[in-house]
C-alpha cells in the first residue's frame, strides 16, 4: 500500500474510544517515545488529563496517537506524538500535527523537544527559552 492509499484508509478519532493503557504502551515502546509506561493506571490518567488526543487508526489497529494540553486561549503543548515504525514515512505523523494544529488554531503550538527530529522537517523552529524542572 502506498503513502496515498495509506492515508485514504486512515481514521483519525479524538478521544479515548478504543484506546487503552495496554495499547498506548506498545505503541509508545515500539515506536519509540520515551516516557513512563510502567504504571497503567499513570499512563491512563495522563490520557484522562489531556486536553486533546488524537489517535490514527488503519484497518482497526492502532498506528499512531498525539495528546495535548491547552488553554484554548493563548498556549497548547503537544506532549506526545508516537507513529507505530512499520508505517513512518507515510505521513501520518503529519496528518496527526495538522490535525492538531486545526484543533489548537488561535494558540501558539509547543512541542517537546523530543519531537524535534520529526518537526524540523515542517518548518517549526527551535526555541531557546525554555527551562524543565525534574518532577522527581
Amino acid at each position: 500500500m502506498d503513502q496515498a492509499q495509506t492515508l485514504d484508509a486512515l481514521e483519525l478519532r479524538e478521544g479515548l474510544e478504543g484506546l487503552s493503557p495496554q495499547l498506548i504502551r506498545i505503541l509508545y515502546r515500539r515506536a519509540p517515545l520515551r516516557r513512563p509506561v510502567s504504571d497503567p493506571q499513570r499512563l491512563w490518567t495522563m490520557f484522562e488529563n489531556a486536553s486533546l488526543v488524537v489517535t490514527a487508526w488503519k484497518a482497526g489497529r492502532l498506528v499512531g496517537i498525539a495528546r495535548v494540553l491547552t488553554d484554548g486561549v493563548m498556549y497548547s503543548y503537544l506532549c506526545d506524538l508516537a507513529v507505530e515504525p512499520d508505517v513512518q514515512g507515510l505521513g501520518i505523523g503529519k496528518r496527526l500535527m495538522r490535525h492538531v494544529q486545526d484543533r489548537c488554531e488561535g494558540t501558539e503550538l509547543v512541542l517537546r523537544s523530543t519531537l524535534g527530529r520529526f518537526h524540523k522537517h515542517e518548518g517549526l523552529k527551535a526555541v531557546e527559552d525554555a527551562w524543565v524542572v525534574d518532577p522527581r
